[in-house]
This record gives C-alpha cells, structure tokens and sequence, in this order.
C-alpha cells in the first residue's frame, strides 16, 4: 500500500531534442536553469538527422496546395511558430546543408546532460521527418530499421532508456509493440490526463505506462510556443502556464530547447511561481510517485 498522499504537487518538464538550435543554444540555457533551481529535466533526444528531402519537402508542398485551396480565413492559424521562428534563417540552412546525425555530432552536450542527472530518453530514430511524417508508410520492418542503429547506439553510451517520445506524438500499434520488447518503462505518446497502460488495437494491453502530455496548448503546441505564436504578453504566457499546473496535482508539461530554452526566462517565471508548492521531477520520477499514490 502507498503511504499517505503528500499535498505537494509534482511537476515533471520534457524536452524534445530535435535540432542543431536545440543542443548548441537551448539545451545549455536549461541546464543552467535547472542548476539554479536546483532540479533536473527530461529530455527526449533525436540521436540521429532533423530533415528529409523526401518527407519534409512533400509535406511542404502537400500543405502549399492545401492552403491555396482553402478560403483565407480558414488558412490563419497563428497556434504554432514558424520553422524559421524557432531555428532561424541560419539555423533553417545549417539543417538542410549539414543535416547530421545529431547523437553524434552533439555527443559532448548529451554527455553533460547524463552526467548532470537529466534524465535522458529517445525521441524517434534515424530520421525525425520520416517518423514523424511517414510513419504509417514504413511497416514494421522499415520501423525497426529505422529505430535500431540510434537505439543502439543510445544504450550502448547511456544505458537502456526507461522513457520514449514518438516525433510528432506519431506511434501505432508497431510503436507500441516496439516499447514493450526493447523494455522501456514508458512512452508519451497518447493524450490523456493521467499516466495508463495502453492496449493496441488487437486489445492486448501493454506493458509499458503511457506518460501523457497534460500542460500543452491546442493540437499538442507546447504553451510557451503558443502564446509566442499569438504575440501574447510574457505574463499573460507565463500566467496561463501557471493556471495549467495548479488545475491539476500532477502536471507533465512538454516543450522544445529551441523555444523553451531560448526563452528560458519565461519558464523561470513559471517554475518561480510553482515551486513553493510542487516538486520538479523527471518523467520517471513523476510515473513513480503517481504509481505511490494510484497503487498503480
């Protein structure tokens, strides 16, 4: 049986790793954040490359015709930065030219990140745009070929990671089989509230929980990025932040280093607010104390 429930809120931050703005100025901003606050993050990290000539460039054209189609009023959508917003015209061309895997190329920071108590988990495979966009095309066997050489890699430098992130929130039934055979403790894939056992399509219910997002703007933009995106004030941004994490006892909120780093003064001003009242944990500590609490 657990033992009494503490009146302390738990809040866990993930990070999503996918792009060279990312690792070279995000990721050390909110190092030194959690340093000053004396907490540690998780981060979800893209080991191998950012772009695919392939499914970047048809997405781009697919959503072109899209929008030409579409009446002008239906086409605004101000939800979500633009690429060149979050990784600048220099960070836009540095991925297309250079394009590395970024496991490798960024290794020294992901190793400063381990040794500092991060928790660190995998964010897809070998190439973010494919999973994210032409997940469903790739079958079983191209999922794996996608998804072996940088979960080697991974656990052969970090140890076997408990928790994954699918680009894009994409996972289907070979995602989720995938988890359960490679033996992570969870994925955070699927929206919900609260952390669950997710069953695949043939109704076997996995093994692994399902860590849910549950402080995220509109179509899973993250809320900084959002309130950006509108040209909303910092407090109004840092305030809604704030009213998403006291409405709930346990409160996973998601972001990127490229936005959330960057602008890393506004998630200080939200962890300044709710620190005297929740504790800043890792996802595998936040699925931890809710199993105390549930008798998951």
């Amino acid at each position: 049986m657990a033992g009494p429930a503490s009146s302390r809120g738990v809040l866990a931050l993930r990070f999503d790793i996918d792009s060279i703005r990312c690792l070279e100025e995000g990721v050390p901003r909110l190092m030194e954040l959690g340093d000053r606050r004396g907490c540690r993050f998780t981060f979800f990290i893209n080991m191998g490359r950012s772009f695919s000539w392939r499914y970047n460039v048809t997405r781009a054209l697919r959503q072109r015709l899209v929008r030409t189609a579409q009446q002008p009023e239906a086409r605004a959508d101000a939800a979500k930065m633009s690429v060149a917003s979050k990784l600048g015209w220099g960070g836009v061309l540095r991925t297309v030219a250079m394009n590395p895997r970024l496991g490798r190329r960024y290794r020294y920071i992901l190793d400063r990140l381990h040794g500092d108590g991060h928790e660190l988990g995998l964010h897809g495979g070998s190439n973010h745009a494919a999973w994210q966009y032409g997940l469903e095309q790739l079958g079983k066997t191209g999922l794996e070929r996608l998804f072996r050489v940088e979960f080697d890699a991974f656990k052969s430098r970090y140890g076997q990671p408990a928790g994954f992130a699918s680009p894009g929130f994409q996972y289907n039934d070979s995602v989720l089989a995938l988890l359960d055979q490679e033996g992570f403790s969870y994925g955070s894939d699927m929206a919900g509230e609260l952390p669950f056992r997710p069953r695949r399509s043939d109704g076997d219910l996995c093994r692994h929980f399902q860590v849910p997002v549950n402080v995220v703007g509109r179509a899973t933009v993250p809320v900084i990025e959002e309130g950006l995106a509108r040209s909303q004030s910092v407090e109004r941004i840092v305030g809604n932040a704030v009213e998403m994490i006291r409405a709930r006892r346990f409160a996973l909120m998601y972001g990127h280093p490229f936005v959330e780093g960057v602008h890393w003064r506004m998630l200080d001003a939200v962890l300044e607010e709710v620190t005297p009242d929740y504790d800043v944990v890792t996802v595998s500590e936040y699925l931890a104390r809710w199993k105390e609490s549930s008798d998951a």
